[in-house]
């Protein structure tokens, strides 16, 4: 009888340790809970949601990714900042290409501001800072085609990364650009005369 009853107070014992470590972890959070509490309206619970995605580590980047290449849904606006907070914080360079395409999303961001005032308004400059140098790819391949303030961003980025990499990517711009402008003034060269007219 004794040893029975030293059994069941042992397995009591066991059981209330178990209910109270649970108790202190919270309600446990799966990857679609936590993805839908990116479109939260309460930034608390969004930034809750980010941290338990960033944790949760490599898993989680496919559907942040998703959500960030998916920025220009109407749902989205809100969703795809703090999306792109953790696939910066998971280095995760499969985002990088629709992060840059993202640079300069808000019009009233100053480009030529502070390096912290950027990081802190463009969550997209931020990442792609953290990823570093495997970004340099998605922003070399995409200078060209971006809008001159997002273009400036990009090569802001490049000049922090500052490996020989980065500057490379740089002078593969300039270059590009000096030959598009040749290539223009070549055109503009082949205009009619203002005194000949069109025939």
């Amino acid at each position: 009888m004794k040893t029975n009853a030293a059994f069941g107070l042992a397995t009591f014992a066991l059981l209330f340790a178990f209910t109270q470590i649970a108790i202190a972890q919270g309600p446990k959070h799966s990857l679609r809970d936590d993805i839908r509490g990116l479109y939260s309206p309460s930034p608390e619970s969004r930034a809750r949601a980010s941290a338990r995605l960033v944790e949760a580590g490599p898993a989680a980047i496919p559907s942040l990714k998703s959500i960030v290449c998916g920025a220009y849904k109407s749902d989205s606006d809100v969703a795809w900042r703090e999306a792109a907070k953790a696939v910066g914080q998971l280095k995760a360079e499969d985002a990088s290409l629709c992060l840059v395409r993202l640079l300069a999303r808000d019009p009233t961001l100053n480009v030529f501001a502070s390096e912290e005032t950027i990081i802190a308004y463009d969550p997209a400059y931020a990442a792609l800072l953290q990823i570093g140098e495997p970004a340099i790819p998605s922003i070399s391949m995409a200078l060209l085609s971006l809008h001159p303030d997002q273009a400036f961003l990009g090569l802001r980025i490049l000049q922090k990364i500052g490996t020989p990499e980065a500057k490379a990517a740089v002078e593969a711009y300039i270059e590009a650009l000096e030959n598009q402008t040749k290539l223009a003034k070549g055109i503009l060269s082949d205009f009619p005369r203002e005194n000949q007219g069109r025939k």
